[in-house]
Order: C-alpha cells, then sequence, then structure tokens
C-alpha cells in the first residue's frame, strides 16, 4: 500500500518509524534538527494510522510482513539508499527490526527505542492479572471491543497514553482500563496543544486499525521463523529506566545481544517511555 509521508532535507538518509499511539507528526523536533544536520528525513505514517487508514481491512492485514513491506516499498520507491538509518519508537522498533532481518533493502544502521524485536506470544500475557483485570495485550486481542471502548474517550486515551513516569514503579498495572480508559494521568510528557492535535487526528478513524497490529502477536512469531536470522547490520537498543511497558531485564539484554553481530544496549537514567519527545539530544546522539 502507499504510505502517507514527507521526505525532507538533503544528504544522507534517516527513516523515522512511530509506534503506538503516535503519527507521523510525533518525530517532527527530531526531524527538524536532522534537517539542519544535513540529514534527508522520511516519516511515513505507518499503515492503519488515520493517514494511512485501509479500506474494509481485515486483522490479518496487520501481520509484521505487511508492515515491513510497507516500509521496504517505501525505501525503494523514494531510492533512500545513501546510507541509510532506520530509527523505531515502540512499535515502530519492531517493524524496523523485520525490515533490518528481512534483508531486502540496505540498512547501515538501525537504531531500537523503547522497543524490542517482537512481542513474546499471547499466552504469556494470558497469565497476568491486574486486580482481575486482563493485561492490556490480552484485551487488544479482541481488536474491536478494545476500540469501542477506547474510542469513547479519546481525551482520556491520550493524557493516560502520555502521561510522565517520573519515578520507579515496582508493579505498574498494565491493564486496559488503567493504562488507558480509566487511569490518572497526572503529569503528561506533550501539552495541551499536542492532546488536541491528537484527538483531531484520529477523530472519525477509530483506533482499531493500530490496535489490530497487537491482534497478531502470535502470527509474527510464525512468520518471522522464516526470516529471523543474526544480523549483522549495527544496532542500538535505546531505552528509559522507568518505561513500564519494556523492562531492560537481564533476560531482555541477553535476548538483544543474541540477535546480532553489533548490538549496543543503552540505558537512559530517569527517562520512560517517550525518549523521542523527553530526552531528543539522547536520541539525536545515537542517530547522528
Amino acid at each position: 500500500m502507499k504510505l502517507a509521508h514527507t521526505i525532507e532535507g538533503e544528504g544522507s538518509d534517516v527513516l523515522l518509524l512511530h509506534g503506538f499511539p503516535s503519527n507521523m507528526y510525533f518525530w517532527d523536533e527530531i526531524k527538524k534538527d536532522l534537517i539542519i544536520n544535513n540529514k534527508r528525513v522520511t516519516v511515513p505514517e505507518q499503515r492503519g494510522y488515520p493517514l494511512s487508514e485501509l479500506n474494509n481491512s481485515l486483522a490479518i492485514d496487520f501481520n509484521i510482513e505487511c508492515l515491513a513491506l510497507d516500509i521496504e516499498e517505501l525505501v525503494k520507491e523514494l531510492n533512500l539508499d545513501n546510507e541509510l538509518t532506520i530509527v523505531g519508537h515502540d512499535w515502530g522498533s519492531i517493524v524496523g527490526w523485520a525490515v533490518v532481518s528481512r534483508k531486502n533493502i540496505s540498512v547501515k544502521n538501525f537504531v531500537s527505542i523503547c522497543g524490542g524485536d517482537e512481542f513474546p506470544g499471547s499466552n504469556i500475557y494470558n497469565n497476568l492479572k491486574f486486580n482481575l483485570e486482563d493485561h492490556y495485550i490480552t484485551s487488544f486481542q479482541n481488536p474491536k471491543k478494545s476500540a469501542e471502548e477506547i474510542d469513547l474517550n479519546l481525551d482520556s486515551f491520550f493524557r493516560l497514553a502520555y502521561r510522565d513516569v517520573f519515578t520507579k514503579i515496582g508493579q505498574p498495572d498494565l491493564s486496559l482500563q488503567k493504562l488507558f480508559t480509566h487511569g490518572k494521568a497526572r503529569k503528561l510528557v506533550v501539552d495541551d496543544t499536542t492532546i488536541y492535535n491528537y484527538i483531531d487526528h484520529f477523530k472519525g478513524h477509530s483506533l482499531y486499525q493500530p490496535i489490530c497490529w497487537y491482534s497478531n502477536i502470535d502470527l509474527n512469531i510464525e512468520l518471522s521463523s522464516e526470516w529471523r536470522k543474526k544480523v549483522k547490520t549495527p544496532v542500538t537498543f535505546l531505552y528509559g529506566e522507568l518505561d513500564v511497558a519494556v523492562k531492560l531485564t537481564d533476560k531482555m539484554s541477553n535476548r538483544l545481544n543474541n540477535l546480532g553481530s553489533d548490538i549496543t544496549i543503552k540505558e537512559v537514567k530517569g527517562a520512560g517511555h517517550w525518549l523521542p519527545l523527553t530526552h531528543k539530544e539522547s536520541v539525536l546522539n545515537e542517530i547522528r
């Protein structure tokens, strides 16, 4: 499919991939800095998000091979062949890792921010309960029902998604209700104008298609087994110390180090999940 995108600047290529629940404008501040520093920056709105929404879609249309193929086709269409660096945040990291692993395009460097190479199977999440509520990824295995709940109050959803986590949380409540619909937002990593912009962007579109990305995690494991191999592309994994969604455990570190021959793992102290927004210089240092 044709992804909505921008391409600006001159120089070596950088491709920025947003995650959930973001859009192509998530990268605006990073993009501006890269353009000033002689980069040609391409930013797509990924499959299923409002500017790249599918008509008459099925949940299976959002599996990892479809998501990776979108990016590979965009890279070829735009001739992004000048020392291409791919940068992915959250789900954008998983898509970026798939592109690097599939080796259908040439990638000089890959920067993974607050995300890994793929999710574990849904059975892992099925056993996790929070005050008798399911893990949000378990809830997302029913994307229609989850989207119906979230779409009722986009203001609450985006405020909760972009809340600031500034202290360590021992056992965070990762249920759909606490994370996205009925939790307490308090301090945010964005201002009210950004929240209103997200609401306007998604209004009338539903979160159904972005949530469908999660409903394919079991299929993704099966599909990726065909092309998942140790890669030689230099990869930097950048994580926030306080990220409640992606924990940099010893097990996670060992897994990441086994994914390639040139892997660097860096933890940003005092940071949460939204590094490109809260710790822009840490992100830019890895891209440059």
